[in-house]
């Protein structure tokens, strides 16, 4: 999953309205922020096979430390509690709010990932495999991340003119970056391919940046 993974980013607004829109959206990608950094100094593995999925090529053989549930269950611990030590308003509550954005990326991939999320290191794995009809699971990330949109819109209200647009066009960069991503080949090199994505996770967390200047909370 890409762009579902930012519908609870959206709603996080309805939890802990202190917290800005950047910070959530970082949270949701934090697993993947940090699986890329990972893969591309040869921490955790992937390997490409071609017709792996319909949705990617990847097989996504081992990713310990990121994906599995022990791992998203730590990582969601981290960043609530750095939140809560670290932010001068709405300490717990926004604390626990970030802990389920981060979290929320776990359940969203257990939806559309094969198996490859292990239940522990080592153990058992699970995922729904959706992505083997990648026309449904593009219209369950379509549907998560409209759900938060209208959730986002609801508690948040334009400062001017920009504020007003922005939201939209965000949302069409975002579905190009959707397309981009099923349409683009997967670089051999994963050194680039890891960084390649980590850095587009901070480049569309900084675009959402651009909504917490133009919108404020009702």
């Amino acid at each position: 999953m890409f762009i579902g993974h930012y519908g609870p980013a959206l709603a996080g607004k309805t939890i802990a309205k202190a917290v800005p829109l950047w910070v959530y959206f970082l949270a949701v990608q934090f697993v993947d922020v940090l699986w890329g950094v990972f893969v591309a100094n040869g921490i955790e593995h992937v390997r490409i096979v071609p017709g792996f999925t319909e949705a990617n090529p990847l097989d996504l053989y081992d990713m310990p430390i990121t994906h599995s549930l022990p791992g998203a269950l730590g990582w969601s611990v981290l960043a609530g509690l750095v939140w809560a030590l670290v932010s001068p308003k709405q300490k717990r509550i926004g604390g626990i709010a970030i802990a389920l954005a981060v979290f929320s990326h776990w359940i969203l991939d257990l939806i559309v990932h094969v198996p490859d999320l292990e239940l522990w290191p080592g153990g058992l794995r699970v995922g729904f495999g959706l992505w083997n009809n990648y026309p449904v699971a593009l219209a369950v990330e379509f549907g998560v991340l409209l759900a938060g949109f209208a959730l986002y819109l609801r508690v948040t209200e334009a400062k001017g003119l920009i504020g007003r647009i922005w939201p939209w066009v965000f949302m069409a960069l975002l579905a190009l970056a959707e397309y981009a991503n099923h349409t683009t080949p997967v670089p051999d090199d994963f050194t680039t391919a890891g960084y390649m994505g980590t850095i587009t996770f901070l480049v569309i967390a900084a675009l959402a940046a651009i909504c917490d200047l133009t919108r404020r909370t009702r």
